[in-house]
């Protein structure tokens, strides 16, 4: 199943304090539009792909380099998260009509390609494109630490990681283009309408506009056309018939869901919990589950992060800010903190932290407020330390979100 965006896009305006401007789009026609550019754009600028409204999982983007070399050609731009997850981008301008299959069956070849990659491979492929881009060696590892201070025990993480997601297909699959043909989104849709095919594909079209107020400055505006709903949770192995350009998916992932159930984790979800079982145990696993299953009931916000999800109330005024309530960590640990710093942010009193630190301590055999940090516990807990007091912890969860809404009611009275 996929999901179109809408083609209805009105004309955008550059406004001032005085004055309105229509932004005027540069044509598919002009030099300024080869495959190349569009490359380097997508490569320096990697936040510009919408990523978090396909699979959070994959962000944020770091470029791992253009033109990797395959077997199957040259991927266009790869990317990966500091989680070890993939982005396949492959580029395309529209000046001249083409093929429908050529552009979405060469990043599906590129695909099966790399389901037969280790992290020892992409990492010898990246020093490479390195070398011929920015004239160094640096590696997947390198690339990573620029962009997030890892210590050695999540290298290996993140390497594992790596390696599992090629085993198993885990990719995302972009076609990002200046102007998508309906044509291609024809054929994106019948790939999800076949049964088999499972991996994550989007197509994401980038307007460029001329800035109105400096010379040869562009603004650019990606709009997510199309993107398959279901994420690879399988062994993918694509095989193109040289007759009739049939593609055949293997899969292990057996689970049907009935009509009646939610969405289908994410990739986040999925591997937090694999790994959380691998540390611990499957009474651990089970219990983190319902702590995600009561936490988005409650309707509070869950935050992925590389090895946890927090559970954080959105500021119900509409800033965007967040509070943490609560962090479940891949390792079995639970524990709180930072809400000192987000109530301050918010314009809050920091006496509801302090009082929410001091009465979940309470819950469990030896935690104490810190006496530096009171907004937190003198020592982490764990998830099966919670287990027997969590129906008590979140009933303190609730005033303390009370608390927080009723101080937010008075600011907007004032």
């Amino acid at each position: 199943m996929i999901t179109k965006g809408n083609r209805q896009q009105g004309t955008p305006y550059f406004i001032s304090q005085d004055k309105s401007m229509k932004l005027e789009r540069v044509p598919l026609t002009e030099k300024l539009f080869q495959e190349q550019w569009l490359q380097k754009l997508i490569h320096n600028n990697p936040q510009v792909l919408p990523i978090d409204d396909i699979e959070s999982g994959f962000a944020p983007l770091i470029s791992l380099g253009r033109e990797m070399s395959t077997s199957v050609g040259y991927i266009d731009n790869l990317y990966i998260s500091p989680n070890g997850y993939l982005t396949v981008v492959e580029t395309k301008l529209w000046r001249n009509p083409e093929a429908k299959r050529e552009v979405v069956g060469q990043i599906i070849d590129y695909a099966k390609e790399l389901t037969t990659w280790t992290y020892s491979k992409l990492n010898d492929a990246v020093k490479v494109s390195s070398q011929l881009l920015n004239n160094n060696t640096k590696g997947v590892i390198e690339l990573i630490k620029e962009f997030d201070l890892i210590d050695e025990s999540q290298e290996q993480i993140i390497i594992d990681n790596i390696d599992r997601n090629f085993k198993r297909g885990r990719l995302l699959l972009l076609i990002v283009g200046d102007g998508i043909r309906e044509s291609v989104e024809d054929m994106v849709e019948y790939l999800s309408n076949t049964p088999q095919v499972q991996f994550t594909l989007g197509l994401v079209e980038l307007q460029v506009y001329k800035n109105p107020n400096i010379e040869n400055d562009l603004i650019v505006i990606p709009n997510l056309i199309t993107r398959t709903k279901e994420i690879t949770r399988a062994i993918i192995k694509i095989e193109n018939s040289t007759t009739n350009n049939v593609i055949n998916v293997e899969t292990d992932f057996k689970e049907e869901k009935s009509k009646s159930q939610a969405t289908r984790n994410t990739i986040s979800e999925d591997d937090f919990f694999e790994q959380l079982k691998q540390n611990t145990d499957n009474e651990s696993c089970e219990f983190a589950k319902y702590i995600l299953k009561n936490s988005i009931e409650k309707g509070y916000y869950i935050e992925w992060n590389s090895g946890s999800f927090v559970t954080k109330l959105l500021d119900p005024n509409g800033s965007g800010q967040k509070v943490t309530l609560f962090v479940t960590d891949r390792k079995g640990l639970f524990y709180i903190g930072w809400t000192l710093i987000q109530l301050s942010r918010l314009g809050l009193s920091k006496e509801p932290s302090i009082e929410f630190a001091k009465q979940t301590a309470s819950l469990v055999k030896g935690l104490k407020p810190n006496p530096n940090h009171l907004d937190s516990w003198n020592k982490y807990s764990t998830i099966k330390e919670i287990k027997p007091v969590f129906t008590e912890f979140m009933n303190e969860v609730d005033k303390f979100v009370e608390r927080i809404n009723e101080e937010l009611k008075t600011q907007t009275t004032e």
